[in-house]
């Protein structure tokens, strides 16, 4: 090994039962892909962007929406309950992306990223 080499210190496949969290021995399932991780799949990367593109855009409208109804004098209760579901909505979208490298938890999260977004929706238009 020569001073630019580096010895390999991280695993690359994770453990049956990897912890939610990253530590020191343990890189964890909610991560950056490492680089010698192996890239997911094209059209499953694409999925999920067309995914969160829609959650996203759903939330920009969401929130255009929202600026309107409070220069029309909204509740005191309705930016705080749409900025509840909306981060309700984002966690699980972003904790998706990081989660690429797993196999169905990424799926399970961008599901349920869904329904407090509807309901943020819902909560929109319903005032």
């Amino acid at each position: 090994m020569t001073a630019v080499e580096q010895a390999r210190t991280t695993r690359t496949a994770p453990a049956e039962n990897a912890s939610l969290l990253a530590s020191a021995e343990d890189p964890g399932v909610f991560r950056f892909p490492a680089p010698e991780d192996p890239a997911p799949g094209q059209m499953r990367m694409l999925a999920m962007a067309l995914y969160g593109t829609a959650l996203g855009l759903t939330g920009v409208g969401v929130g255009l929406y929202a600026v309107i109804a409070v220069f029309g004098g909204a509740p005191g209760w309705y930016l705080p309950v749409l900025g509840l579901l909306t981060l309700l909505s984002v966690v699980p979208t972003a904790a998706a992306f990081l989660a690429i490298h797993e196999r169905n938890l990424p799926w399970w999260l961008l599901i349920a990223a869904a329904p407090p977004m509807a309901a943020a929706v819902a909560v929109a238009l319903s005032y």
